[in-house]
Protein backbone atom coordinates (compact mmCIF):
# COMPACT_ATOMS: atom_id res chain seq x y z
CA UNK A 1 0.00 0.00 0.00
CA UNK A 2 1.45 3.60 -0.91
CA UNK A 3 1.62 6.28 1.66
CA UNK A 4 -1.77 8.50 1.40
CA UNK A 5 -1.50 11.71 0.78
CA UNK A 6 -3.20 14.53 2.63
CA UNK A 7 -5.26 15.15 -0.56
CA UNK A 8 -6.21 11.89 -0.99
CA UNK A 9 -7.63 11.20 2.71
CA UNK A 10 -9.24 14.49 2.63
CA UNK A 11 -10.99 13.31 -0.10
CA UNK A 12 -12.43 10.54 1.45
CA UNK A 13 -13.78 12.62 3.63
CA UNK A 14 -17.97 12.67 2.85
CA UNK A 15 -17.45 10.59 0.20
CA UNK A 16 -15.96 13.60 -1.40
CA UNK A 17 -18.14 16.54 -1.00
CA UNK A 18 -15.91 17.68 2.26
CA UNK A 19 -13.24 18.86 -0.04
CA UNK A 20 -15.78 20.48 -2.90
CA UNK A 21 -17.14 22.13 0.00
CA UNK A 22 -13.66 23.79 1.17
CA UNK A 23 -12.85 24.89 -2.35
CA UNK A 24 -16.23 26.33 -2.63
CA UNK A 25 -15.65 28.37 0.66
CA UNK A 26 -12.19 29.62 -0.45
CA UNK A 27 -13.47 30.57 -3.56
CA UNK A 28 -16.21 32.42 -1.87
CA UNK A 29 -14.01 34.02 0.95
CA UNK A 30 -11.49 34.70 -1.98
CA UNK A 31 -13.84 37.08 -3.94
CA UNK A 32 -15.49 38.89 -0.43
CA UNK A 33 -11.83 39.57 -0.02
CA UNK A 34 -11.09 41.10 -2.95
CA UNK A 35 -14.64 42.63 -3.39
CA UNK A 36 -14.41 44.36 0.12
CA UNK A 37 -11.28 44.81 0.72
CA UNK A 38 -11.15 43.14 4.18
CA UNK A 39 -10.06 39.96 5.99
CA UNK A 40 -11.66 36.45 5.49
CA UNK A 41 -11.10 33.42 7.02
CA UNK A 42 -11.66 29.71 6.31
CA UNK A 43 -11.40 27.04 9.00
CA UNK A 44 -11.46 23.34 8.94
CA UNK A 45 -11.53 21.44 12.23
CA UNK A 46 -11.27 17.54 12.90
CA UNK A 47 -12.30 15.71 15.41
CA UNK A 48 -11.58 12.34 15.90
CA UNK A 49 -13.19 9.57 17.94
CA UNK A 50 -12.56 5.37 18.11
CA UNK A 51 -15.51 3.75 17.18
CA UNK A 52 -15.54 1.13 19.55
CA UNK A 53 -12.63 -0.82 20.59
CA UNK A 54 -12.16 -1.09 16.77
CA UNK A 55 -9.08 0.18 14.47
CA UNK A 56 -11.48 2.82 13.27
CA UNK A 57 -11.95 6.42 14.26
CA UNK A 58 -15.14 8.21 13.29
CA UNK A 59 -13.44 12.00 11.74
CA UNK A 60 -15.84 14.89 12.36
CA UNK A 61 -15.05 17.17 9.65
CA UNK A 62 -16.14 21.16 10.51
CA UNK A 63 -15.39 23.50 7.81
CA UNK A 64 -16.18 27.66 8.86
CA UNK A 65 -15.81 30.88 7.00
CA UNK A 66 -16.51 34.33 7.19
CA UNK A 67 -16.92 35.75 4.05
CA UNK A 68 -16.23 39.74 3.89
CA UNK A 69 -19.48 41.92 2.87
CA UNK A 70 -19.73 45.65 2.60
CA UNK A 71 -21.37 46.26 6.07
CA UNK A 72 -20.18 43.14 7.80
CA UNK A 73 -19.30 39.69 6.91
CA UNK A 74 -21.61 36.15 6.13
CA UNK A 75 -20.56 33.60 8.41
CA UNK A 76 -21.43 29.50 7.67
CA UNK A 77 -20.46 26.75 9.54
CA UNK A 78 -20.79 22.65 8.46
CA UNK A 79 -19.96 20.05 9.38
CA UNK A 80 -20.49 15.90 8.16
CA UNK A 81 -18.46 12.69 9.56
CA UNK A 82 -17.00 9.86 8.29
CA UNK A 83 -15.90 6.57 9.55
CA UNK A 84 -12.02 5.83 8.38
CA UNK A 85 -9.74 2.63 9.17
CA UNK A 86 -6.83 3.55 11.01
CA UNK A 87 -3.82 1.02 9.49
CA UNK A 88 -0.70 -0.02 11.26
CA UNK A 89 1.13 3.15 10.56
CA UNK A 90 -1.46 5.79 11.83
CA UNK A 91 -2.73 6.38 7.98
CA UNK A 92 -6.61 6.95 7.48
CA UNK A 93 -8.54 4.99 5.09
CA UNK A 94 -12.00 4.23 3.94
CA UNK A 95 -11.50 0.99 4.38
CA UNK A 96 -9.00 -1.25 5.60
CA UNK A 97 -6.04 -2.53 3.40
CA UNK A 98 -6.03 -6.06 3.96
CA UNK A 99 -5.80 -7.96 0.85
CA UNK A 100 -2.78 -8.65 -0.53
CA UNK A 101 -1.47 -7.69 -3.78
CA UNK A 102 -2.00 -10.59 -6.42
CA UNK A 103 -0.35 -8.92 -9.03
CA UNK A 104 2.75 -7.80 -6.93
CA UNK A 105 6.23 -8.93 -8.80
CA UNK A 106 8.57 -11.50 -6.79
CA UNK A 107 12.10 -11.42 -6.63
CA UNK A 108 12.49 -12.45 -9.65
CA UNK A 109 10.46 -9.77 -11.62
CA UNK A 110 7.43 -12.21 -12.19
CA UNK A 111 4.36 -11.62 -11.63
CA UNK A 112 2.93 -14.08 -9.13
CA UNK A 113 -0.38 -16.04 -10.39
CA UNK A 114 -3.12 -16.45 -8.38
CA UNK A 115 -2.86 -20.27 -6.89
CA UNK A 116 0.80 -20.51 -7.36
CA UNK A 117 3.10 -20.15 -4.75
Amino acid sequence: MSTPTLEETLGEFDAGIFTSKVTSALKLVALGTIENGKKGQVTIVLDLEQIGDSASVQVKHTLKYNKPTKNGKATEENTTSTPMYVDGNGYLTISPQTQNDLFAADKTNNVTKIGQK
